[in-house]
């Protein structure tokens, strides 16, 4: 989580603002970050889900309890990743799939079943307003999908197109 503190460093110092590239030029953006959630918090959550939850995920709720990423400073946004509150809102306790961010209507949701196997790459994605179950693997834990989402500076990332050559 080393990475989104400094962001979150960053972006406090000037009350969320930050100015970021976008394929449109130089914008600014605002971040509203809420303070971190106490271990009786966390205590709570995993309770209420049966399952310890990923320490990656557990991490990220300890310095920051939800947030706001990328706003436009007029028009708002749409990155939210759910506090503790948020993740009791939107889930069931008897989920096996637990949605823990909604980013332009995509839904970034923790396996509970692949973390517990064993599985690092516990995330799965939910396009748009497809049901939980239509979910399909993102190849990430939570803080690496949060490091890049940071890095491209709130843009979709998982649907950049490449293109591998082999020379």
């Amino acid at each position: 989580m080393e990475l989104f503190k400094e962001f979150k460093d960053w972006s406090d110092q000037n009350d969320g603002r930050i100015v970021i590239l976008t394929s449109a030029g130089k914008m600014t953006a605002v971040n509203r970050l809420k303070p971190g959630a106490s271990q009786e918090k966390m205590d709570v959550l995993s309770h209420f889900f049966s399952v310890p939850l990923p320490p990656d995920y557990i991490d990220f709720l300890l310095v920051c309890n939800g947030a706001s990423l990328f706003e436009h400073p007029e028009y708002g946004g749409e990155n939210f990743l759910y506090s503790v509150e948020d993740v009791f809102h939107y889930n069931e306790p008897t989920a096996r799939r637990i949605v823990v961010a909604n980013i332009l209507d995509d839904r970034i949701i923790i396996d509970l079943e692949r973390w517990q196997s064993g599985d690092e790459e516990y995330l799965l994605l939910c396009e748009s307003m497809n049901p939980v179950e239509c979910s399909g693997p993102f190849n990430s834990n939570f803080k690496t999908w949060l490091e890049r989402f940071l890095i491209s500076q709130g843009s979709k990332f998982w649907y950049w197109k490449t293109d591998r050559y082999t020379f």
